[in-house]
């Protein structure tokens, strides 16, 4: 007999006393063939000793779904309840009994009362079609003996995998004229096979199939069960029985002779999981082609109330020995396993299904809840090699009790990029350049004609060349001491590398480098002239006119540097740097906010002119449950570009606390750094076009009237946005004095806007909405402009 055992621990930190209850119940006790029914198994425990549970398998009738859900009492002093609920589909008719079911705690032993089920033959039900790997076995079955019944064991394998699926069948072949005589069916027992998980499949109650041997018709009976394996090595597969009796003489009241026909034996090779490749976080699932999805109830959730997180995980294999997901829920919710739920069915003869681990989370803070990412590793058994999933993290509106949160999100990171066109152009002109550029076209225009004519000089003959070895030399020393600032790397082969590594060919740096060399013996040679050194000259001078074109655009300051770090780089052996942290984009997609902040705050602050660093860098934050940190990185990525959609949506999540907030925070369509770009741009172009076509003056003085109006916008919004602004975190106090024990002011609330008018030790003071001053904590306030 089938024994399966299912071990339920019934921990409880409180008394120990009272014994075990064990009760077991079904739904309905009459069913036709094909109909499903449940039966309930239900433990009670008052002590901490494990109890292990124990009920025969289910005759005539085989598992479709099963769960199992925990419940803990305190009213009568603490007690743990344990229901386990397996749905049963019939599918032999008869009388069939479920149980006895035993419990053992300890000295304790119970028994739950056997259910006895009746099941009533349905012929459209009864029909059911071989599947295709049983039709498969059955066309390997060894034929009977002619006139003889005979009993056949098939396995689908004689080798296989841990947790591989393996079919066993048994064929009972019956002649036509020995079955006709039979006054019941044959009974087929098939083998009970040790270390394994086995699942009864259903098989037509009947005849399955007829063949014709050797001139002869047999009928087929058989029994189909599919086993998976729990450990590496051998099982034995014992014989399979068949039983049936004929009647002694032609009388209805005669005596039967009974029958009884066994199968050969069969041996399974188990073989044990690979080592390669075999990951750490690998805890047992084994199957082919599982998916894994994470579905969330409701989409919003308030602090204190349940969210329902359920992780379905489907595929091939034995459902039961999937394990649960590790996951890592975050500190501000606390995570209760409350069920899981298990749906097996079968497909073209592959038993598989769908667990669902069904989690309750209650946050406990208002924000953003953090989900936690989901890796599941596996060994996919079609492959032979073991597999991860991986459901992205992701997050949960959290409102405060009695308010409905909002269910939108930030949008996905967006793509850093380099800072704006306008911003690299006009950016760094200060404002009395742009002053100057409005009153210099005017103030010219005014004074033409004014001023006296300045006589051009005429220009003399151009500077001859120096042709001396003295200035030769001197030209090469200067373009030497660019390339290579380390004194020690202005001979030899460095020299050579880094007159390659600026630009030159081999050829040329090789030449550099043998006319620097001579240059430095005729310098520390023999007094006087010789004849060598005009021609020694000349060559010096024809590098210096190559190597010039090669370097033009290398001699702007740090150039040498840069150049002397190539030569560096060229001329010794490269070293590897460490390897580089994940970027903030993967780590906000797997759920490491935390991390993922601190990589966009790194980035922010080394290029605060890139708009997408201080949207990505919100987003992080009001997935932290930050979103007064998150309006202010917004509040700034809207300055640098105002346009982009994300930074807009974002926003939106964020409104201003109120009206004061809202004006303070206030940005136009366009940045200040585009208004002053094509203000100067029109108020040239409109002076120029006053000048040239002076009879359509009107018309170009539409032009500089928008241009100076652009111009002087661009510095106003300048002057705005230098405004010291700051964007309270959370619930503040305002301080007469900036220090904690000062009288107390008045209270501002989270994410309002304030002006920043002072510092001091730690304190800030601020200008909060009506006209209310005092001081707060330098942490508590998040700087947007000044």
């Amino acid at each position: 007999m089938i024994r399966a055992a299912l071990l339920l621990v019934l921990g409880l930190a409180g008394r120990q006393g009272g014994r075990p209850q064990l009760e077991a119940s079904v739904d309905q006790d009459r069913v036709s063939l094909g109909e499903e029914l449940t039966y309930t198994l239900r433990a009670v425990s008052h002590a901490p000793i494990p109890m292990q549970v124990t009920f025969p398998p289910f005759t005539g009738l085989e598992v479709v779904a099963r769960s199992e859900r925990t419940e803990v009492g305190f009213a009568a002093g603490p007690t743990r309840t344990t229901v386990l609920e397996v749905r049963l589909r019939a599918v032999r008719p008869g009388h069939w009994q479920i149980g006895p079911a035993r419990a053992v705690q300890g000295a304790d032993t119970v028994e739950a009362e056997a259910v006895v089920v009746d099941v009533a033959p349905n012929r459209s039900a009864a029909t059911a079609a071989l599947n295709p790997r049983l039709l498969r076995l059955l066309e390997h079955a060894t034929p009977p003996p002619t006139g003889e019944p005979a009993v056949d064991l098939l396995v689908s394998s004689d080798t296989a995998r841990v947790g591989e699926q393996v079919d066993v069948v048994t064929a009972a072949w019956f002649p036509r004229d020995l079955r006709l005589q039979l006054r019941r069916p044959p009974t087929l027992q098939p083998p009970v096979i040790d270390g394994v998980w086995s699942f009864p499949q259903t098989a037509p109650n009947g005849i399955a199939a007829t063949r014709n041997v050797r001139g002869r018709w047999y009928d087929l009976f058989v029994s189909h069960q599919v086993v998976f394996p729990l450990v590496a090595g051998t099982v034995g597969i014992p014989r399979a029985t068949l039983k049936y009796s004929t009647p002694v003489a032609l009388q209805f009241f005669s005596q039967e002779e009974r029958f009884a026909l066994s199968s050969r034996t069969d041996t399974l090779v188990i073989e044990p999981l690979p080592t390669d490749g075999k990951p750490g976080g690998f805890s047992g699932a084994i199957g082919a082609g599982l998916a894994l999805e994470r579905h969330v109830t409701p989409s919003s959730a308030r602090v204190g109330e349940g969210v329902v997180v359920e992780l379905q995980l489907s595929g091939r294999g034995n459902t039961a020995l999937w394990p649960n997901p590790e996951l890592a829920w975050p500190a501000q919710a606390r995570a209760y396993l409350e069920r899981v739920d298990e749906q097996v069915n079968t497909t073209d003869g592959w038993v598989g299904g769908t667990k669902t681990f069904r989690y309750l989370v209650v946050p406990d803070s208002v924000g953003a809840l953090a989900l936690p990412g989901v890796r599941y590793d596996y060994f996919d058994l079609p492959s032979g090699r073991y597999r991860t999933l991986d459901v992205a993290a992701a997050s949960l509106p959290v409102a405060p009790r009695g308010e409905t949160a909002a269910t939108a999100l930030p949008p996905d990171p967006v793509p850093a990029g380099r800072p704006a066109l306008a911003w690299r152009v006009a950016h760094a002109v200060p404002d009395w350049v742009w002053l100057a550029l409005l009153a210099l076209p005017p103030l010219l225009l005014a004074l033409r004609g004014r001023l006296p004519r300045i006589r051009r000089r005429p220009r003399g003959a151009p500077l001859t060349r120096a042709s001396d070895l003295r200035s030769a030399e001197a030209a090469l020393d200067d373009l030497v001491r660019a390339l290579a600032p380390d004194p020690d790397r202005r001979f030899g082969p460095a020299l050579a590398a880094a007159v390659r590594a600026a630009g030159a060919d081999a050829d040329l740096a090789a030449r550099v480098t043998a006319v620097r060399e001579r240059l430095l013996a005729r310098r520390y040679g023999a007094e006087g002239l010789r004849p060598e050194d005009a021609a020694l000259a000349a060559e010096a001078q024809e590098v210096v006119r190559r190597l010039g074109g090669s370097l033009r655009g290398w001699r702007r300051p740090g150039a040498g540097a840069v150049l002397g770090l190539l030569a560096l780089m060229s001329a010794g052996p490269l070293t590897r740097t460490p390897a580089q942290s994940p970027p903030p984009e993967q780590l906000y997609r797997s759920g490491a906010l935390r991390a993922a902040a601190d990589g966009f705050a790194l980035r922010a602050a080394a290029e605060p002119a890139v708009a997408a660093h201080w949207y990505n860098l919100g987003a992080a934050y009001y997935r932290l449950g930050q979103p007064a940190r998150a309006e202010a990185a917004w509040l700034r990525a809207r300055r640098l570009a105002p346009r982009l959609p994300a930074v807009r949506r974002a926003l939106e999540l964020t409104p201003p606390a109120d009206v004061a907030s809202s004006r303070w925070t206030w940005s136009p369509p366009v940045t200040p750094d585009e208004l002053l770009l094509l203000g100067a741009l029109g108020w040239i172009a409109g002076w120029i076009g006053w000048v040239a076509r002076p009879r359509v003056r009107e018309r170009w003085l539409v032009l500089l009237v928008f241009a100076g109006a652009a111009t002087a916008g661009g510095l106003a919004l300048r002057a705005w946005y230098r405004r010291p602004l700051g964007i309270v975190l959370d619930d503040a106090t305002l301080r007469l004095s900036p220090h904690g024990q000062a009288p107390a002011l008045g209270p501002v609330a989270g994410g309002s806007a304030v002006r920043v008018t002072g510092h001091a030790g730690g304190w800030v003071l601020v200008r909060a909405a009506g006209r209310r001053q005092g001081w707060v904590p330098d942490a508590a306030v998040a700087l947007v402009g000044g």
